[in-house]
């Protein structure tokens, strides 16, 4: 359940980056949700029952049915490859972008961050919330907003550093070419001298 709650918080946040033009979270959103279902099912209630049903139901159409056969592959392969899926749609950030080496850098913090901070929340957030006084009935639903909001924080702060290198970067490249420049007109001074216009009487 706890990451069931976590994992459906990305989902909506991925859904909405899909609306603002980013595209390629789309299958990010659609495998986080279809984790959502696989993680439901494994619980015994009125909504993972339900569940079910409509999963067995798919099950059998998708048997019958080519298509259906080939799409459920495809959500298939979106929930067992999340991160693949979040790194590979970075990539089409930067394919889109105007100023690649920036985006590639700002990128690259974003994901390092995310990927570094969630690798520690789950080797560690279970020891801390174990000597937390929180309710069984409540520690998933605190585990899985916690680890979204360490997850989403270090990513922005991971892309907001990449974003500052990324400027200074630029700033000393363009310094850089400004100072090979002037190195090239005192070199050669008379290929940018103004030149004398003759006109005739």
């Amino acid at each position: 359940m706890y990451s069931a709650v976590a994992t459906g918080i990305f989902s909506v946040r991925n859904a909405n980056r899909t609306t603002n033009g980013e595209i390629g979270r789309l299958p990010v959103a659609v495998g986080q949700t279809a984790g959502i279902v696989a993680e439901s099912m494994r619980y015994n209630n009125i909504f993972s029952n339900t569940i079910k049903k409509a999963a067995n139901v798919c099950k059998e159409v998708a048997e019958s049915d080519k298509v259906f056969k080939g799409i459920t592959k495809a959500v298939n392969f979106a929930k067992n490859n999340v991160n693949p899926l979040i790194v590979c749609s970075s990539g089409l950030n930067v394919l889109l972008a105007n100023d690649k080496q920036s985006a590639v850098i700002s990128e690259t913090g974003n994901l390092s961050a995310m990927f570094l901070c969630e690798a520690m929340m789950k080797k560690h957030l279970d020891k801390i919330f174990a000597k937390l006084p929180i309710s069984k009935k409540w520690l998933p639903v605190v585990k899985g907003i916690t680890f979204v909001i360490g997850s989403i924080g270090a990513s922005t702060i991971g892309q907001k550093i990449g974003k500052i290198l990324a400027a200074k970067l630029k700033t000393a490249n363009e310094k850089a070419q400004q100072g090979q420049k002037q190195v090239v007109i005192q070199n050669n001074p008379q290929n940018f001298e103004p030149k004398s216009i003759a006109y005739k009487a």
